[in-house]
């Protein structure tokens, strides 16, 4: 592939979120109770821009996901990540952006 049909990857940490009937966003559980750590890239069709953590996103599945973590992906391994569908305007609270970085220091940086 030419240069000019390359694109910024971005590779982004994130925990599925669901809302909690008043307004705000709960982590969603799997079946053991813990909430876990998955990772999607922003793809070719990738809608919106990623400003910060606590961002939401929508994967292809059109499950709701707080990013706590981005980092740039070389352009040649963007394969391996599922890609993201858009970037949402709304963002988490701090306290769940808090304790989505402490799940994220345990699952992933240890």
């Amino acid at each position: 592939m030419s240069k000019k049909n390359q694109y910024t990857v971005q590779k982004f940490y994130g925990l599925p979120v669901e809302n909690d009937g008043s307004g705000g966003y709960q982590l969603k559980t799997g079946a053991d109770g813990q909430a876990k750590i998955h990772t999607w890239r922003t793809g070719k069709h990738t809608k919106g821009k990623y400003h910060h953590p606590g961002q939401l996103l929508l994967t292809e599945n059109n499950l709701m996901v707080m990013i706590v973590a981005a980092e740039p992906m070389a352009f040649k391994d963007r394969h391996s990540e599922v890609p993201c569908q858009r970037f949402l305007s709304v963002e988490a609270s701090a306290d769940l952006l808090t304790t989505g970085q402490q799940i994220f220091k345990q699952q992933v940086t240890s």
